[in-house]
C-alpha cells in the first residue's frame, strides 16, 4: 500500500486531469515512481523464461547462424527454415483474408428491425470505420501486415487503440509483445492488474511533452541533463545480432526508455485501488505523467452511502492470440516455440550429414616413417604429380588412410521423419506449398486433401477475426466520444456520432 501525504479526492476535475503530477510533492512522486519501477521490473522477472524462449523463435525464424566450434572450427552450421515457411505460409494466407477489400468493417442487426432504420445505421458504421482503418489511420493496414508475419513466430501481439489529439483521430498501433509487460500468469490483458507498454523517447520529443504541458518539466533535472544511460535489453541485443547491426551506443542522442504502465493505485487512500496510467522513466524511475484510467464519473460506481463500488476502467490494449498456451499464460504460443525442438534436431542431423559428407570426401589419414616427402605438406590439383624420395611400395605400405565412412542413410531417414513430422504441425506439407503430390491424383482427392490442410488455417484465422472485433469495439466507442456530430467520408457519405452512441 502507497503511504503518500497527498489524498486526491476523486472529482470531474481528477478525471479531466492532463496530468496528476502537479497534486503530488516530489516525495510522493519518488515512492509512486518506486512503486511502478517495481511492479515492472517483478513483471518481467516472472516473463524472463517465455523472453528466452521468444527470442530464441525469432533467432530460428530469421535464420541466425551463431559460430560453431564443434566438431571443429568451421563446420557445417545449416538452419532448416521450418519455423520460417510456417510463418511465411499463415501471413500469405491471412494478410489478403483478414485485409480483404474494402470492407473491413461489418456490423449485423439484432432484433427486429422493421423499417430497416438498423441496417442502414450499421451499414453506416460499417463503412465509416473501415474508412478510417485504410485511410485515415495510415499505419493501421501496415501495422496489421506485421502483427500478421510476428504473430505465427511469436504467439502474441497487441493493438493499442486510442484518440490521437495531435492526430485528430483514432490511432490503433501495433505493440509487439517484447515491448509490452505482463505478469505471464494473468488470467487476461484486461484482468491484469498491471501491464506496461515500454517506449524509448528521443531529447526532441521528451522537451515537446514538457514544454506542451503533458509532462512534467524534467528538462532542468541531472539524470536528464546527462547522457543517457539505456542500454538495449537483452531482446533488443539479440535482434542487433539478427540484422547485423551494432548495439547503439550510449551517447547524449541516445534515447531514454519510458515505460507507460496501467495500473491501479489506491491515490484517495480508501482502501480500493483506481485505475491509473503512470509514464515514468525506467532508467531514473522519475514519473513524469499520472492520468486518471476512466473516462466520466458515472464510471465510479457507488454504493448508497456514497462508497466505491467498482471503477469502470478504459481499456487501450487488444491482444491477438495465435494459440492458447497450455501453461494458462497470458502470453500465447506460435510456431516458434512449437516447433523449435524439432527444428533443432533436424538442424543437428543435417549438419552431422553433411560433416560426416565433408570427412568421406576429403578425410587425410596417417604417413609412416617410410614416406619420405620433401618439405611440408603435400597438396594436389588436377594433372599433378609431385616427386618423393620413396618407392611404390614404400608408399602403399606406409600411407594409411582415416578409416571414415559415408553418411548413414539410417540419419538421412530419421531426417525426413522428423521435417514430415514438423510440417504437419503448421500445415506445410507439399500439397500446401504448392507442390505437385502425383499426376494421377484425382482432383476430388487434391481437394480434399487441400480442405484437410486448411483446418489448422481456419481456427487461427477464427481467432484473429476475434480480436479484430474487439479492437473494432473500443474504436467503435472512441468514435462515440470523439467523433464530431457529423462526419462526411467516402463518396458523399456521412455518418452521424449519434450513431457510435448505442451498445457495441
Amino acid at each position: 500500500m502507497l503511504n503518500l501525504k497527498t489524498k486526491l479526492t476523486l472529482t470531474e476535475a481528477v478525471t479531466k486531469s492532463p496530468n496528476l503530477c502537479e497534486r503530488f510533492d516530489e516525495e510522493d512522486l519518488c515512492t509512486i515512481g518506486e512503486h511502478v519501477s517495481a511492479g515492472y521490473e517483478a513483471d518481467e522477472q516472472s516473463r524472463m523464461r517465455w523472453s528466452t524462449r521468444m527470442e530464441a523463435a525469432m533467432d530460428l525464424a530469421m535464420q541466425v547462424v551463431k559460430e560453431k566450434s564443434f566438431p571443429w572450427p568451421g563446420a557445417s552450421n545449416v538452419k532448416f527454415p521450418l519455423v520460417t515457411i510456417g510463418a511465411m505460409q499463415f501471413h500469405s494466407r491471412a494478410y489478403p483474408a483478414i485485409v480483404h477489400g474494402p470492407d473491413i468493417v461489418k456490423y449485423r442487426v439484432t432484433g427486429p428491425d422493421p423499417d430497416g432504420q438498423a441496417y442502414l445505421r450499421a451499414t453506416r458504421i460499417g463503412e465509416h470505420m473501415s474508412n478510417q482503418l485504410l485511410e485515415v489511420d495510415q499505419g493501421w493496414e501496415e501495422g496489421m501486415d506485421r502483427l500478421l508475419i510476428n504473430l505465427p513466430i511469436v504467439g502474441c501481439a497487441f493493438k493499442k487503440s486510442y484518440y490521437s489529439v495531435a492526430k485528430g483521430h483514432n490511432v490503433s498501433e501495433l505493440v509487439l509483445a517484447r515491448d509490452f509487460c505482463l505478469d505471464y500468469y494473468a488470467k487476461s490483458v484486461e484482468d491484469c492488474a498491471r501491464k506496461t507498454h515500454l517506449i524509448p523517447y528521443y531529447r526532441n520529443q521528451i522537451y515537446e511533452f514538457c514544454v506542451s504541458g503533458v509532462w512534467e518539466d524534467i528538462l532542468e533535472e541531472s539524470w536528464y541533463q546527462a547522457a543517457s544511460t539505456y542500454q538495449p535489453r537483452m531482446q533488443e541485443a539479440r535482434q542487433d545480432t539478427r540484422t547485423g547491426s551494432n548495439a547503439p551506443q550510449t551517447d547524449y542522442d541516445t534515447p531514454f526508455l519510458f515505460g507507460e504502465q496501467h495500473c491501479w493505485l489506491d491515490l484517495d487512500q480508501d482502501g480500493y485501488a483506481e485505475p491509473y496510467i503512470v509514464t515514468f522513466c525506467v532508467q531514473s524511475k522519475y514519473v513524469v505523467r499520472i492520468v486518471a484510467r476512466w473516462d466520466r464519473m458515472e464510471d465510479i460506481q457507488r454504493n448508497k452511502a456514497g462508497r466505491i463500488l467498482r471503477i469502470v476502467p478504459t481499456e487501450y490494449f487488444t491482444k491477438y492470440g495465435f494459440i492458447p498456451s497450455p501453461d494458462n499464460s497470458v502470453y500465447d504460443i506460435g510456431f516458434g516455440l512449437l516447433l523449435g525442438p524439432l527444428n533443432a534436431s533436424v538442424d543437428s542431423l543435417i549438419n552431422q550429414l553433411i560433416d560426416a559428407g565433408t570427412m568421406a570426401t576429403t578425410a587425410g589419414g596417417f604417413l609412416g616413417r617410410g614416406v619420405k616427402i620433401r618439405g611440408g605438406k603435400l597438396t594436389f590439383s588436377p594433372l599433378e604429380w609431385n616427386k618423393v624420395d620413396s618407392t611404390g611400395d614404400d608408399l602403399r605400405k606406409d600411407i594409411v588412410p582415416l578409416p571414415v565412412r559415408e553418411p548413414s542413410p539410417v540419419l538421412f531417414q530419421l531426417l525426413g521423419l522428423l521435417v514430415d513430422y514438423a510440417q504437419r504441425i503448421p500445415g506445410t506439407t507439399d500439397i500446401m506449398v504448392g507442390q505437385n503430390i502425383g499426376q494421377n491424383t484425382p482432383a476430388a482427392t487434391a481437394r480434399s486433401l487441400v480442405e484437410q490442410g486448411s483446418k489448422i488455417y481456419t481456427a487461427l484465422f477464427k481467432r484473429v477475426w476475434r480480436c479484430m472485433k474487439m479492437e473494432c469495439k473500443k474504436l467503435y466507442i472512441l468514435n462515440g466520444k470523439y467523433l464530431p456530430e457529423r462526419v462526411n467520408f467516402g463518396d458523399a457519405q456521412m455518418v452521424y456520432r449519434e450513431d457510435y452512441l448505442d451498445n457495441p
